[in-house]
């Protein structure tokens, strides 16, 4: 749902979750984090946690743990260090979200 405060930058409103996910970034080597977490979703993307050194403009592949072998493409937004962990949590977006309905 899409917030309407101007000053909240956030043009989607998230909800809080836990699933375990795998994240595949394609390098000339593949590098691969079968351990990552989603923190936080909406309809143009997700929060995550992952081992994987990500960067704003890299494009990863979501593939949700015991389902359809159906990647969802996305790219990273925004990364910053995990306070708590050598983790880092990340900000993915949908790739096509910027097609979806803002009027919703």
């Amino acid at each position: 749902m899409q917030t309407n405060n101007p000053a909240d930058r956030r043009r989607w409103e998230r909800q809080s979750a836990t699933i375990p996910i795998t994240i595949a970034k394609d390098t000339e080597e593949l590098k691969v984090d079968n351990a990552a977490t989603i923190i936080d979703f909406s309809l143009r993307g997700v929060g995550v946690v992952t081992t994987l050194a990500l960067v704003p403009g890299d494009y990863v592949n979501v593939f949700a743990k015991g389902e359809i072998p159906d990647a969802i493409p996305t790219y990273v937004v925004w990364v910053r260090q995990d306070e708590s962990s050598p983790a880092i949590i990340a900000g993915l977006e949908f790739l096509g979200a910027e097609t979806l309905d803002r009027s919703v």
